[in-house]
């Protein structure tokens, strides 16, 4: 009843009309202003600018004389200098005068005897010689030395003769040819409308030109030119004036549309009849760019609900503007009848219609008043009536699930013959829980479960859980608190765990033999439950078939699969548990003779001496490792220099040079090896590589003479093996630019959204398959240029495709790996700029520390970025290759952290402080932090609570030659985190720590 109430009041307010009325009361007034500034604008075109007459007249003059003493130079206007630059030389004097008179911003003459839509259609523009001054104040008291004016095209000469400044775009003409550029359409369509309307008045052919801008000048200007004709018809140039759109944006305030000002005015341009698009020429005021984003072109359509008002359609079409008012500019059947110029008053909807939105929010707060009295009598009854049922529902919500439930009496019959049967049915589940728990202590096998309801803040446990970890102490009742910080006391004996699947093994010590437990974690929704099993038995029969699987019978050290299994392990730690570290192979000299001289016992023997000798002359964390009859591997890792490495390794050389082998003529046998090093990361960081290059070590070693070891050399292994193959490979590559980009996404933490792309080079040649080996290749072969102009273009090509395609959103940038010392030369930058010059200032471009050793270079990037609009980041930082004199000599908006430090972050305390002292820092001087190499959940988890704007890695993205969309779950949780960091909380994960 009370909502029917409000819905009839509703309709009689809203229904009749009033505020219909109201708003077209609005779009009446705003329509009045527009016509007024329209005649205004009208009038000041028509009787002021373009009266062009006097100044006409006296340039036609000129050039009659001209052609009547010298009709053969006349014909070479446009080539000869001496002859334009005293035409020139005498419409000087014309132009200024007509700036003054007619208080315009600029006045210009251009010379043309070409066919120019024969230039057009070719499109193979020519130079022409002209004049165009500009006075960006004429309301000012005009200079009588013309200090006030500045020459934008006029010949060096009269810039000295007339002493006219000359602005930083200037040039001696108009230079259409030197830069391929369309010829203006102030020259182009006056001039051929003179050439096939050669009866029309002069009047009759002047142009209004849309907004445009001369090279190399930054100011937007329309202007109104008419054609230049002799007596006998030839067309020989154009003459006109210039209004800059600063200058029409002073004439034309927005300020009197509307009282709050953010309305606007627009000037815009309809070129083949009404219902076309209009290209706007001018705009005053914030209101349309508020919505439209700056775009250029609109769509105005009829309003369905107010007269006189139309929609702008665009990227918001939520504004109303009045009656498009257009201004007659030319006469009836002249060339231009259909370029319509029209003058548009724009006021977004919620300012227009303020007066009838307030009244309609007086009406709601009226109409919520008295829902809101009603509702709350409502209430009132409601609660007299239902409280026995609240109090039944509260007392079965506070039960103790450990306990049979307990129910008062309400004094209503059903309801508590209800709650006897919940009492009946609480006991039956008792006493069922009470037989189960009896059963699993008589099972062989030791198991213990959990439930934790984190909504009801409730919490089950089995009596016997405890006991399955060793812990003779036992509970009646525990809380959620209690249980966690008694599995937090567990969690250094973790040994495994599979966060996926939320999976732990515990290796618990005691008095005799360790134990291991199992403990396996569900969560769904708001609960959690688990599960605990003793696992000593299986795990123990696991050790001893995991031992005779990986050890080498005859030696007792690691064979050939535990070796590569246990460096797969130590390689996807990565570098913050390796280090620096070092991969020796080593080959047993002369056990061929001891085996044909001795026989096969001696030569086992001697292969037991040397693996005994490695395991006990070598550090205790070395994997040492039989690969084949008298092959052996040793891999030292976690050290902080290659010295430290190189001392291990002479010692235990030294050591093993001592030993010897009793022969059965009591001689002594000196064992004697040869051996080739690789080093990690230096060498490289696959460990199969580097395999690879400890058997090409060893094998140069062998070369040489036996019973010594040596470092893998890398020229000398791409000299011998890779060089010659692949010359020419690179060469083909290069030219037949066979490389593609993947992109992978940078993501803002705060919303959630990709905010750029980084784009990483692949390759399309399988013989040259990595990014390493092509810079490799390209510096030995001086080649690196062709390779940074091919990271450019291509890359660029490519994101420019998936910004067309609309697989990128427009205004997502860009980040591009220069390579260091390198830089495109002016030629290709002027191309670049050409072919991407709208796409720029989306481009971010990573430094790294390489950059330092060429300065000039440096600077020259830089002030490349700022001149495009771009960013500046700096790369891998942290990793050792950048260093804070980086950070303090480049200026760079954007800083990414090396994934080596991001790396299992969530575990190390070290990184974590070192991060937080980053972001820190580069937070005071308004640098962006990227974190790289995201991987986990937990990655992210931190990085977002230490405070990083942006994330990359692959726990969001792989790189990917089609960008792909970002997964709603992931993002969600990024979300969750970011809020969780603004309202200050602090994320646990439960039961354990990961550290």
């Amino acid at each position: 009843m009370v909502i029917l109430q409000v819905a009839v009041l509703t309709g009689l307010l809203f229904g009749g009309g009033v505020m219909k009325r109201l708003n077209q009361n609005s779009v009446d007034i705003i329509n009045e202003r527009v016509i007024n500034r329209k005649n205004y604008i009208e009038d000041e075109m028509l009787k002021r600018w373009s009266n062009l007459d006097s100044a006409l007249n006296a340039i036609n003059e000129s050039a009659e004389k001209m052609k009547k003493q010298d009709p053969e130079g006349f014909r070479k206007i446009q080539s000869n200098s001496s002859v334009y630059t005293k035409l020139l030389d005498g419409s000087t004097e014309e132009l200024i005068s007509l700036m003054r008179q007619n208080m315009v911003t600029g006045a210009f003459v251009v010379l043309n005897t070409d066919d120019l839509s024969k230039d057009q259609k070719e499109g193979k523009y020519r130079n022409k010689p002209g004049i165009c001054i500009r006075d960006y104040d004429p309301v000012a008291s005009p200079s009588a030395n013309n200090t006030d004016l500045l020459a934008e095209r006029m010949p060096s000469e009269l810039v000295k003769k007339w002493k006219i400044g000359m602005d930083t775009g200037w040039n001696s003409g108009f230079g259409f040819g030197d830069s391929n550029t369309p010829y203006y359409s102030f020259l182009y369509e006056p001039y051929m409308a003179a050439v096939e309307n050669p009866d029309l008045k002069t009047t009759d052919l002047g142009y209004w030109s849309p907004t445009y801008t001369l090279k190399d000048n930054t100011s937007e200007v329309i202007s109104y030119s008419v054609p230049l004709r002799l007596d006998d018809g030839t067309v020989y140039g154009v003459l006109g004036v210039e209004l800059s759109t600063d200058y029409l944006k002073k004439l034309i305030s927005f300020n009197e549309l509307s009282e709050n000002k953010t309305s606007a005015y627009i000037l815009g341009v309809q070129d083949g009849g009404e219902g076309k698009p209009f290209q706007n020429a001018m705009v005053s005021g914030p209101a349309y760019n508020m919505y439209m984003k700056q775009s250029k072109e609109m769509q105005l359509t009829a309003s369905e609900d107010y007269n006189n008002a139309y929609t702008i359609s665009g990227e918001d079409s939520d504004i109303l503007c009045s009656n498009i008012h257009y201004l007659k500019l030319y006469n009836t059947n002249t060339p231009f009848v259909e370029h319509k110029w029209a003058l548009i008053g724009v006021v977004p909807t919620d300012e227009l219609f303020a007066f009838s939105n307030k009244f309609s929010k007086t009406l709601v707060i009226v109409v919520a008043a008295l829902f809101t009295a009603s509702a709350i009598g409502v209430l009132v009854i409601s609660i007299l009536i239902t409280r026995p049922v609240i109090s039944l529902a509260s007392d079965v919500k506070n039960s103790d699930p450990n306990r049979p439930i307990v129910l008062s009496k309400t004094g209503i019959k059903e309801l508590d013959e209800l709650g006897a049967s919940f009492e009946k049915l609480s006991s039956d589940v008792f006493e069922s829980a009470r037989k189960f728990a009896q059963i699993l202590r008589m099972a062989s096998i030791k198991i213990g479960g959990f439930e934790i309801d984190q909504k009801e803040n409730r919490f089950f446990m089995t009596d016997d859980f405890f006991r399955v970890f060793h812990c003779n102490k036992t509970w009646d009742h525990m809380s959620v608190e209690e249980f966690s910080k008694k599995m937090h006391q567990f969690a250094p004996y973790i040994s495994k765990r599979n966060d996926q699947y939320h999976i732990y093994i515990f290796e618990i010590p005691t008095e005799k033999d360790p134990v291991w437990v199992r403990l396996s974690v569900q969560y769904g929704g708001d609960k959690i439950v688990g599960l605990a099993e003793d696992i000593t038995k299986e795990t123990l029969e696991l050790k001893k078939m995991e031992y005779e699987r990986d050890y080498d019978l005859l030696t007792n050290i690691l064979n050939r699969r535990a070796f590569n299994s246990r460096l797969d392990q130590l390689f996807q730690q990565g570098e913050s548990v390796l280090k620096k570290a070092a991969l020796m192979m080593i080959d047993l000299d002369n056990l061929k003779f001891l085996n044909d001289t001795y026989g096969h016992d001696f030569g086992d023997k001697y292969i037991q001496k040397t693996a005994v000798g490695l395991k006990n002359y070598t550090p205790e964390n070395a994997v040492v490792a039989r690969m084949s009859g008298d092959e052996f591997f040793v891999f030292f890792y976690g050290y902080d220099t290659k010295d430290e490495i190189r001392g291990e390794i002479k010692r235990c050389w030294s050591k093993m040079d001592a030993e010897y082998l009793v022969l059965p003529n009591k001689q002594k046998f000196r064992l004697r090896m040869s051996g080739g090093i690789a080093w990690y990361p230096d060498n490289t960081m696959d460990y199969t590589m580097l395999i690879k290059y400890a058997d090409f070590a060893m094998y140069k070693v062998k070369k040489r003479g036996k019973g010594r070891y040596g470092e893998f050399d890398s020229e000398s292994y791409y000299e011998d093996a890779y060089l010659l193959q692949n010359k020419e490979e690179l060469n083909h590559l290069i030219e037949e630019e066979l490389i593609e980009y993947y992109f992978q996404p940078i993501i803002d933490v705060a919303t959630g959204e990709t905010f750029a792309y980084e784009a990483l080079m692949r390759s399309r040649l399988d013989s040259i398959p990595t990014v390493y080996e092509i810079l490799s290749l390209a510096k030995q072969e001086s080649k690196l240029y062709e390779i940074e102009r091919l990271t450019w273009f291509k890359s660029m090509e490519s994101f420019v495709d998936l910004i067309q395609s609309r697989a990128v959103k427009k205004g997502t940038r860009i980040f591009i790996n220069s390579i260091p010392n390198q830089d495109l030369d002016d030629k290709d930058v002027e191309w670049f700029e050409f072919h991407y010059g709208e796409y720029l200032n989306l481009i971010v471009q990573e430094i790294t520390e390489e950059e330092r050793g060429n300065r000039e270079m440096q600077a020259k990037k830089e002030e490349r970025m700022r001149r495009w609009g771009g960013s500046i980041a700096i790369d891998d930082y942290g990793s050792g290759y950048n260093s804070e004199h980086l950070l303090l000599s480049v200026s760079a908006q954007f800083l990414k952290i090396d994934m080596k430090i991001i790396r299992d972050i969530h575990k190390d305390h070290n990184k974590q402080q070192i991060v937080k002292n980053i972001i820190y820092y580069a937070h005071e001087r308004q640098i962006k932090i990227i974190a790289e190499g995201v991987e986990t959940y937990e990655e992210m988890q931190t990085v977002v609570k230490l405070g990083a704007d942006y994330i990359q890695g692959y726990y969001f993205a792989k790189p990917s030659l089609l960008v792909q969309g970002i997964d709603e779950q992931k993002k969600r949780k990024l979300l969750e985190l970011h809020n969780e960091k603004q309202n200050g909380q602090a994320h646990i994960i439960f039961p354990f720590p990961h550290s």
